[in-house]
Parts: structure tokens; C-alpha cells; sequence
């Protein structure tokens, strides 16, 4: 491998040829070839692990664990993995597919694996951080250019609680030094953040906080985000002040992953536009009310490939989902006290010979009659924008009562799929009103974090390409 373990990402290919063993049965090892690419961890071998050969039956057979010792001399831990593929021919090979795949140390249980914090590399990291630690240095003598160098200054970091996780997350950095004898000479510089709980933690909750910041970042960034290159550190080792054992996660890589370059224009709130309030954004997110419905908004953002309808329709869930989420009594005609007591007045009213699957029906019908309808939710969603911000999406305030009953018509449309209304999304008009949604939601969701009107204004502002999408809704759209 021209690579080292320590500088591979979730992104690079490789193989690991070593001997392979069961954590019940150290004594029984098998040869193999462990391979890590877009196709996921695979690790075959010439051989079989268990005493019984199986894969004869209708059930593959699964391995929590799977140690194995490289020819380099790493240790390798495989966790999570049942078998694909079982062969006789001549002698016995079988291959297994596994979830997580941890370089530098065997763990005997999944209980064992516990961390003392976890370093993340994520795409786009370094872009959101907003710092470049290079400098050019130029020398030159009577106009002729004598001496060529760069600087590297360390970024400045940040380090922040969150406090309903007993966590802190530490931004960090790394830079790597390479090049070839007489020819050439290459810094790298990558951006981390550090997840570091106040107690060890299972691997399982280290690869949940991960999510809930990759999901942060893709929201900021508005693009999604993947984790790059995961290392968790673990016991402390030697005589070195807080040194301590790092073991490389790798998980199933996303095949559809890719960076492109982030335009100076484009709409994103990086970190020097939140950088004095980002504790508080930060703790927000993981405590708002509007997680269930920033799941169903960012399922678009992920989801590159998904068609207009299907984005329409997730957009127009979120919307419905964080107003109800997040309305409380605002979003209903009686409180819940006062409903009680009108909805026990109504079944009472029922007859009591009624067919029982009809008084079950009408009694579930009840329970959230009180609440305000999808258009009535829609329509408040779109009235509590700053004036500014509403100037940039419709052409005048009565538009709002129109759209929202025009998202209404084409959600109960492309939901049910009956009769044809006069009016609703499509073509090209459906694909503005989804740039007019995300907007809308992306407004609210950074609200409720805590992100300032003046930025969000501007984020939306300098993104010029977007304005003149919002323009065209105005004039493609009815309302």
C-alpha cells in the first residue's frame, strides 16, 4: 500500500492480507485477503472459521466479531458481519461482509469497545472553518524572483459544551508533510472535530453523535456531508502525557460520495458567521423541538437523485411535522384540557348500538380533531417570516394564503393520485415551489437554533443564483 493505515480515509481502497480467527476459538486462525472499498468490508477466506460449514440453510450465518493479525503485524477487529458466500471446491473458502471494521487493536466483546473521545475528519470541514493556514512566501532580488516557500500557521480552535450530552466538541487540526527527493514537497492540512463525553463511551454512541454532527454541518452547508476518516483514542499508554492508543474506524463508505468545490456565492452559513453563538446553535439542535421534522427536511439534501414529487412531498411533511412539533397551543383550536372535555361530550353522544369498528373509527378521528389542519399549518408557517425575507420569496403578502392552499392541493394529489385539481405543482412550477420550501424550512430550522435574521438574510442574499430562482418562482408560479 502506498498509504499508511493513519492516513487512509473512508474514501480510499485497500486490502489486508493476514490470518483470521473467532474470539471463542483464538486457536483455529484462517489465511484470508480483507478488502475495503466502495462495495463495502469484505474479508475472504481459505477457509472456514466455524466448525460447522454452513450456508446450506436458508439463514447466513452471522459473526459479531472477527479478529485477524496483518502481515504488516496491525491488528484488525471486524464487527458486525455474517456470511455471503460459501464454497467447496477442492478446499473450502467463504467470505463475509462486515458493518465496522476497527484498525489497531482487538476487542474481545462489543462491550470492550469503549472510547475515550473519537476524532472526525468530515467533507467540506475545512471549507465550514473558513481558514487558511497557508501563506506564500516570495524573496526576490532587483526584480528577479530568488526564493519560493510557504507558510503554515496553525488555525486558531474552538471548544464547546454540549451540555444534554455531557460532551465537549473540540475543533482540531492535522498536517501532513510529503514530497519526492529533489522534486516536489506537499503539505496537507485537514480540519477535525473532537467528540470528548466526560465518561468513556460505547462505539455505538460515538457513531450516533458523529451522525448528529454530520447532520449539523450538512445543514449549515446546505450539502451533504459525510464523515471522511474516523480515530478513536482509547487507553492511556508510555510515560507521554495524555498519549493514548488510537484505533481507525471505518464504516460501509456511501458510494454516491463526492466533493465538489463550495462557490464564494453559494448559500451557507460557515463558521465565522455564527462563530460567538455556535454553543448555543450547537446545544439547540441536539434539544429543539424540530429534530423530527430537520430529519424529514434533510432527507432532500442527502438525496441528491430524488425526483421533484418526492421532494415536494418531503418538504411539505417537514412543514406539517415542525409546525405540529413546535406550535404548541398556537396550533390548535383548544388546548388539550379544553378538547377533553368537548371530545368526551361527543363520544358519549354516540349511539350505543353502533357497529363497534365504526364507534373505534369515529373515537380515532377525535383524538386530534382540535388540532389545526395541513393548510392552516402551512399557511402560519409561511406568515412567520420577517418581512424581508417574505419579500424575497412571494410577490406580495396575499400570496401566502394562495400558495399554502396550493401546497395543500398538490400534496393531497401526489399523495393520493385521484382526480386532476385545476391547479397544482408540476413540471417545472413544482420544482420552484420545492426552491421556495426549502427556504422556507431553512428559515424556521435556523431560527429555532438560534441563528441571527441579519444572517440568515445575507446567507440567502449573496447567493445570487438562488435570488434569481426565487424571481422566477414569482413569476412561474400562481401564487
Amino acid at each position: 500500500m502506498a498509504k499508511k493505515t493513519k492516513d487512509m480515509t473512508m474514501y480510499d481502497e485497500f486490502e489486508f492480507r493476514g490470518y483470521w480467527w473467532v474470539p471463542d476459538s483464538p486457536e483455529k486462525q484462517v489465511a484470508g485477503i480483507l478488502t475495503y472499498n466502495l462495495e463495502g468490508i469484505n474479508l475472504e477466506l481459505f477457509g472456514d472459521l466455524g466448525e460447522e460449514q454452513s450456508f446450506f440453510g436458508n439463514k447466513a450465518k452471522k459473526y459479531q466479531l472477527v479478529l485477524g493479525t496483518t502481515e504488516d503485524g496491525e491488528d484488525i477487529t471486524l464487527y458486525d458481519g455474517f456470511q455471503t458466500k460459501f464454497k467447496i471446491s477442492g478446499y473450502v473458502t467463504t467470505k463475509l461482509t462486515f458493518n465496522r471494521m476497527l484498525v489497531g487493536k482487538h476487542f474481545h466483546s462489543k462491550e470492550e469497545m469503549k472510547f475515550h473521545s473519537i476524532s472526525i475528519n468530515y467533507s467540506y470541514l475545512e471549507e465550514w472553518m473558513g481558514y487558511d493556514p497557508f501563506e506564500d512566501e516570495i524573496e526576490a532580488v532587483d526584480g528577479i524572483v530568488s526564493k519560493l516557500g510557504v507558510t503554515y500557521t496553525f488555525p486558531p480552535v474552538f471548544e464547546i459544551k454540549v451540555n444534554s450530552k455531557d460532551t465537549t466538541v473540540k475543533a482540531g487540526y492535522n498536517v501532513n508533510k510529503s514530497g519526492e527527493l529533489f522534486k516536489s514537497k506537499v503539505f496537507q492540512h485537514t480540519g477535525t472535530l473532537d467528540i470528548i463525553p466526560n465518561e468513556y463511551k460505547e462505539l455505538d454512541w460515538f457513531l450516533d453523535f458523529t451522525i448528529e454532527l454530520q447532520d449539523f454541518l450538512t445543514f449549515l452547508l446546505n450539502r451533504e456531508v459525510y464523515p471522511k476518516k474516523l480515530t478513536a483514542k482509547g487507553e492511556l499508554f508510555g510515560e507521554v502525557k495524555n498519549a493514548r492508543e488510537k484505533i481507525y474506524i471505518y464504516l460501509i463508505p456511501m458510494k454516491d460520495f463526492y466533493e465538489k468545490s463550495i462557490k464564494a456565492d453559494e448559500l451557507f452559513i460557515h463558521y465565522k458567521m455564527i462563530k460567538d453563538n455556535l454553543e448555543t446553535l450547537l446545544n439547540n439542535w441536539f434539544e429543539d423541538d424540530s429534530y423530527s421534522s430537520r430529519k424529514i427536511y434533510l432527507r432532500n439534501i442527502y438525496g441528491t437523485k430524488v425526483d421533484w414529487e418526492t421532494k415536494f412531498l418531503n418538504y411539505a411533511k417537514s412543514m406539517e411535522s415542525f409546525h405540529r412539533d413546535t406550535a404548541g397551543d398556537a396550533g390548535q383550536f383548544l388546548s388539550d384540557e379544553e378538547y377533553e372535555k368537548v371530545k368526551n361530550h361527543m363520544i358519549e353522544a354516540l349511539p350505543t348500538d353502533i357497529e363497534p369498528d365504526i364507534r373505534n373509527k369515529l373515537i380515532s378521528t377525535l383524538k386530534y380533531a382540535h388540532h389545526h389542519g395541513f393548510e392552516r399549518r402551512i399557511r402560519d408557517t409561511f406568515k412567520d417570516m420577517n418581512q424581508q425575507m417574505v419579500g424575497l420569496i412571494f410577490k406580495e403578502i396575499k400570496n401566502l394564503k394562495g400558495f399554502a392552499t396550493d401546497v395543500r392541493t398538490t400534496r393531497d394529489y401526489y399523495t393520493h393520485f385521484g382526480e386532476k385539481p385545476d391547479y397544482y405543482f408540476k413540471d417545472w412550477g413544482l420544482y420552484f415551489a420545492n426552491i421556495r420550501m426549502q427556504i422556507i424550512l431553512f428559515y424556521h430550522f435556523s431560527r429555532r437554533l438560534g441563528i441571527s435574521e441579519d444572517t440568515l438574510n445575507h446567507s440567502v442574499q449573496q447567493d445570487y443564483g438562488l435570488v434569481n430562482l426565487l424571481d422566477s418562482a414569482k413569476q412561474e408560479l400562481k401564487n
